[in-house]
Parts: C-alpha cells; structure tokens; sequence
C-alpha cells in the first residue's frame, strides 16, 4: 500500500520475508484492518476472506503473505470469523445498499422510467459519493471509433463522419437514451472491430480521435477500471461499497446487446450514466470492454471535446470464435 511506502524506515517483513523493504509495524494498522474485517461475515455459501479481498483489492503482494497476515490479525480481534480461509460474504449492511442496484433496474424498467426517488441514492445510499474515482484524458491519447461499410469498395468515411449522428436520429445505447448521443470510443483499434461485431471480410472504417487542442480545462472521466484502494481512516465501507457497485454497474455497461434482447435493457445503465454527469460534473466513463479484454471502452457526453485527427480503412481479415 502507498501508506507504507510513503514510511522512510525499511527493514525485512516478518511475514513474507522480503528483505530491506518498506515496512511498519502491523499494529499501526489495526484500527484499518479491525474496520475492514467487521464488514464481512461467515457464510456456508460464500469466497475464502483471503480470496474476497485480493480479487476486489489485491491488498497483499500474494495469497501466502494474505494467509499468514489475515491469521495473525484475527487472532488478535474479536471478530465472528477466524481465520483466512473461511468463507465469508459481506455484511448484511453492504449487500443491501449495493443490491439496491439490482431492484433500480427492475424499477426502472417496470415501474418508474422518468421519476424516481433519487434523493433516496444520494442522501440514504450515498451513490453520489461513490464515483470519485476519476482520470483526465491527456492531450494525445488515441481513442478509436468503427464504422462499417453498406457496400464494398466505398472510400473512407470523411473525419466529420465519424462522430455521433445527429439528435434527431441518435439511437439508444447502453449509456445515451435516444435523442441523446454520446460518443463511443475505445482505447485499442481492434477493440472496435469486436464492438461494432465486424465479421470476416467487412470493411471498416476506424476513426483516431484526441482531445481538442484548444480545450483549456481537462477533460475528466469516471474510471470504472481503476483498483481503488481500500485503505482509508474513517470512510471503509464507502470504499466496499463503491468498488462493489462499480462492478455491478461496469458490467451491465459491457454486456453485449444480442439481437433478441429488447432496448428496454439498457434503461438501467442510461439512467447511472446520467445519474453520473449530473452528480460528479465528468465529461464520460471508462469502463472495460467485455468483447475484448485487451481494450477499454469510453462514453464521452460531448463530442465537441474531441477531434478525428484521421480515418484509415481496413478489411477483416480473420476472425476468432469460441464457445
């Protein structure tokens, strides 16, 4: 963790043995870990608490330095769980504030589209304090759009060609409702292709875009694919929470729309996008891509922060398919 090594002493770790390393005592981080630990709880069902924590967190450097630390710790606590390998869930507490996600969308969809009780997310749930968690896009980082070709043999599209279409005829997508168009782009070139289901032998326009040169102000974004750290002094279950429901919510942005889903799917997600841009003042989201783990996707709310710097033409060649 940064808090350890922000400490100036080194010396070799008791329980991983790593010599001359950053270290402290492990009793300046009781009060964190007696906080942290109370908000899991024994289920027969559930995770190994060593396990739990480090595919949320990745708080310790290997799942031998979790073992013997998390053991020595709740030996030292009065805690209902007592040792690293029981299996644990969180409590009762934490599942129902991020599980309220999950009857969200159900509401949304079946009851109350358009007026919800919001002030119940933010002043009872907090969500509105949960995507902190956010990166300016630097001046020169290439993001990508794909277009397909209608027909074989056609030119490129023109650089204007490959933003969002106009208002009028902006269809629904899992983070804009219609009507509303937001730019969607991807950090990686091949990222698209799968995005936009390319398949063998289409032609394809990609799109480069950057941040406008003349922006003065930096263009932040929500990060969905950050490992935000859990360690705080005083605001813990915030941090659970938040990191839980970013999972949840991350993933219904990466599900793949099937042709027999229905546009009533992505009202949840088109709600929280919104529920975003007015509540933490960000320009987009970046989430992980699910079509190809190789690449993250971006949702920009204005195009007019980017500009398409070029536009090359490319024809599939091969594709790959599992089961």
């Amino acid at each position: 963790m940064g808090f350890i090594n922000n400490k100036p002493q080194t010396s070799d770790c008791d329980f991983c043995g790593t010599k001359n390393v950053a270290c402290i005592p492990i009793e300046e981080l009781f009060d964190f870990f007696l906080e942290f630990l109370a908000h899991f709880k024994p289920v027969g069902n559930g995770t190994m608490l060593k396990s739990a924590i480090q595919a949320n967190w990745s708080l310790f450097s290997s799942p031998e330095s979790a073992y013997a630390i998390l053991n020595y710790l709740l030996s030292k606590f009065r805690l209902p769980i007592s040792n690293a390998d029981e299996l644990v869930d969180f409590s009762d507490e934490i599942l129902e504030n991020v599980g309220y996600w999950d009857q969200l969308k159900r509401q949304l969809i079946t009851k109350n589209r358009y007026i919800t009780d919001v002030n119940y997310l933010t002043d009872e749930l907090g969500w509105d304090g949960f995507f902190s968690s956010q990166i300016e896009i630097p001046q020169g980082q290439r993001l990508y759009r794909a277009r397909l070709h209608h027909n074989s043999g056609e030119q490129p599209y023109a650089p204007a060609q490959m933003f969002c279409p106009p208002a009028a005829s902006s269809t629904p997508g899992r983070a804009n409702p219609s009507g509303i168009p937001y730019l969607y782009l991807s950090d990686n070139p091949d990222t698209v292709l799968y995005e936009i289901r390319a398949t063998y032998l289409d032609e394809v326009s990609i799109g480069t875009f950057e941040i406008d040169s003349n922006l003065t102000k930096p263009v932040l974004i929500a990060d969905f694919t950050a490992s935000s750290t859990i360690f705080h002094p005083s605001a813990v279950s915030d941090k659970i929470k938040a990191t839980l429901l970013k999972q949840k919510i991350s993933a219904d942005l990466s599900k793949p729309m099937r042709r027999y889903d229905s546009e009533l799917e992505y009202i949840p997600t088109q709600f929280i996008c919104e529920f975003i841009k007015i509540y933490t003042g960000v320009s987009g989201i970046k989430f992980r891509s699910s079509l190809h783990l190789a690449g993250n996707n971006f949702v920009i709310f204005e195009q007019d922060l980017v500009t398409c710097t070029q536009v090359d033409q490319v024809k599939v060649q091969h594709i790959l398919i599992s089961s």
